[in-house]
């Protein structure tokens, strides 16, 4: 064989077979690890859609990025669909028909391919059939969105799914503005059907109306059987269809996975999105279904900011949250309003996905080992909440913030999946919150008994506690600016007391202050601790979650830490060397991997809508609990064995620098 033309053919074997490895297959959503979501919202005044996408602009983006899916546009909260539908509304123009092409791509490059359709948020079906539209509570007919007793979901929803899935053959949709788009409807229908089931005829149309948590509570239940229909739906018509609903199941719907979702995925805002990434992927990895989560690849908060791209640092900190997780990522990035692609986008998703895919065999779905649990009081949020699916208060997330500063390994439990597991956690958290469900709360005082560590936070919160705080008496203050001692620092708090007198057994960990001065301590108590059967628990009697959310300071995340160190819960990990560590503990594959995130930088100033920088963090110091000596402790994906300290039962290792996210890899 002529020489040159052996060279050729080896060429072409090599390109072949390179690319066949980076996509040897189609995944199914279940196994997607790293994606891109591009939508539009596309308005009805385009005439030119598909005008300068190409086959070759595709082709070349998919081959340069590599990802696992791609979302693209297809109805957006306008209810226009970017491609020429036959069951709904669509753009006035078209010069080629933009899914189609899509699909010829992704399917050629074995990419999978779904839908971002907008479900309940509806402009044009609204506008265009009002009796269709849900009614609001001052009797204004609502322009955007749908109400549950319209035959929307039969007459466009459903079969537009039916038509992509039968025509063009995506791989599955991810239904956008649905449960939290969700609102109160009182439309004639719905009135009278809330009638016959609940025999109320005054309808509660105000948040301190005294059915009004009831309203809103069967507001969810409509919810839940619409979105259960259009998913049975299209799983009848095709069983292979992959569906989600944006959030569902999520922190802003706590519940138990009751329909037949495919996996659950949402999209994490842009204001501070690497503590809200932390926050949503520790309430959506217990969940028991695949999971991703989505960062805005720009910052955006309608008028209240202008439109900026994150950089590429920026969006690699909030990924990292998010697959440390054991979760998917994708990033999202807006088409052109003809369909087509920003160019420059390949470079930067090219360069994402580098980092993502750099980690993935050390992160993905992976399970948190069990270590501290923060409880998510639903059923108690719920009852307070101004709408059917607002999400978690930020007296929640402020306290997994405290713990996470504190380099803490925290998991964020519903009720549902805290039920029956307490026993497996060496401490759990009580956020704040007036209530928690009786059969838990039962559970959680038998925790306590048989040897648990317990932290409860909160003027509220640590009244339902009282017996086992040995709390004989008690006065719930105003909210109040008093003064607070930690790591022999003062700081100021704003919250409300809870002003109470102790049991004997009881020990006064800590007390407020007057003023700024140490001379001026005040009697009223901050924290304490009680020992009960064989077990601890501790009650901080201020709003500290709350606290921290909106007056960051590290007085409150110094007190938090010594009133747990008080409490002494057995740790598996501890870092030393800064604050700004992240750490996350996990199983994958019979290996245990400690997650190491630096969270530097920008993040939590809401004005830096952009940042390009984030400071590495130098000689940190992390202790492993481990059962005998590890054979090697590695840094990853750096490739890099660590020299290693053991006594005592600890392994000991230096990282000298620490620039994004690191995992360290133990090997038994």
């Amino acid at each position: 064989m002529n020489k040159q033309i052996l060279v050729i053919l080896i060429l072409f074997t090599w390109i072949y077979l390179t690319t066949q490895a980076q996509n040897p297959e189609k995944l199914r959503r279940a196994d997607c690890f790293f994606g891109v979501h591009f939508d539009l919202h596309a308005s009805e005044d385009i005439t030119d859609a598909g005008r300068t996408l190409t086959p070759e602009m595709v082709d070349t983006f998919l081959t340069k990025v590599r990802p696992d899916f791609i979302q693209i546009d297809c109805k957006g909260h306008p209810g226009i669909s970017s491609y020429p539908t036959k069951a709904g509304y669509h753009v006035k123009g078209f010069q080629k028909d933009p899914l189609k092409l899509w699909r010829e791509v992704t399917e050629k490059n074995k990419v999978a391919l779904f839908m971002h359709y907008s479900g309940v948020m509806d402009a044009k079906a609204a506008t265009e059939h009002p009796d269709w539209a849900l009614v609001k509570s001052t009797g204004e007919i609502s322009r955007e969105k749908i109400s549950f007793f319209s035959p929307y979901l039969d007459q466009i929803l459903i079969p537009q799914l039916k038509e992509l899935s039968g025509e063009y053959h995506v791989d599955g949709a991810w239904i956008d503005g649905d449960c939290w788009a969700v609102e109160p409807d009182y439309s004639k229908a719905v009135l009278n059907d809330w009638k016959n089931k609940t025999g109320n005829s005054e309808v509660p149309r105000k948040k301190d109306d005294p059915n009004y948590p009831k309203y809103l509570e069967y507001t969810r239940g409509l919810f839940r059987e619409y979105m259960k229909k259009y998913v049975d739906a299209i799983h009848t018509y095709d069983p292979k269809f992959q569906i989600t609903s944006n959030w569902s199941y999520s922190s802003l719907m706590p519940e138990k996975v009751e329909n037949k979702v495919d996996f659950l995925s949402g999209d994490v805002t842009p204001e501070n999105g690497v503590y809200r990434s932390a926050f949503e992927a520790r309430c959506m990895a217990p969940q028991g279904k695949p999971w991703d989560l989505m960062a805005w690849g720009f910052s955006w908060n309608g008028d209240k900011m202008p439109m900026s791209n994150k950089s590429v640092v920026q969006l690699e900190q909030e990924a990292a949250e998010i697959i440390a997780m054991g979760g998917g990522v994708q990033f999202y990035f807006q088409q052109n309003r003809d369909l087509s692609l920003k160019p420059w986008l390949a470079t930067t998703l090219s360069e994402l996905g580098t980092f993502c895919r750099e980690r993935q065999s050390f992160c993905h779905k992976a399970q948190a080992i069990p270590q501290i649990a923060l409880l998510y009081p639903a059923r108690a949020y719920q009852h307070s909440a101004s709408s059917a699916f607002s999400g978690a208060p930020e007296k929640l997330r402020g306290t997994l913030y405290a713990l996470l500063d504190n380099q803490l390994p925290v998991e964020v439990l519903m009720e549902h999946n805290m039920l029956g597991k307490t026993s497996q956690y060496p401490m759990i958290v009580i956020p704040e919150c007036d209530s928690i469900e009786p059969v838990l709360l039962g559970e959680l005082r038998t925790y306590v008994q048989n040897g648990g560590k317990l932290l409860v936070i909160g003027a509220q919160a640590t009244g339902i506690f009282a017996g086992e705080l040995g709390i004989q008496s008690s006065k719930m203050t105003d909210e109040t600016t008093t003064f607070l001692s930690a790591n022999n620092r003062l700081g100021s708090i704003r919250s409300p007391l809870l002003s109470v007198e102790l049991a004997a057994d009881s020990k006064i960990l800590s007390n407020f202050y007057d003023v700024g001065d140490f001379q001026y301590k005040s009697k009223t108590i901050a924290a304490s601790m009680r020992q009960v059967g064989k077990g601890k628990i501790a009650g901080i009697y201020f709003n500290a979650g709350s606290d921290y959310s909106q007056y960051k300071t590290f007085v409150v995340r110094d007190f938090i830490a010594e009133t747990i160190s008080r409490l002494s819960p057995e740790k598996m990990v501890e870092v030393s060397g800064s604050h700004m560590v992240h750490v996350a503990i996990n199983k994958l594959k019979g290996k245990t991997y400690v997650n190491l995130i630096n969270v530097a930088g920008e993040s939590t100033n809401q004005s830096a809508i952009g940042y390009d920088e984030i400071p590495s963090l130098t000689d940190l110091t992390v202790s492993l609990k481990t059962a005998s000596k590890p054979a090697k402790i590695i840094l990853q994906p750096e490739g890099k064995e660590l020299n290693m300290n053991y006594a005592n039962g600890k392994s000991t290792v230096l990282i000298p620098k620490l620039e994004i996210h690191s995992i360290l890899e133990i090997i038994e």
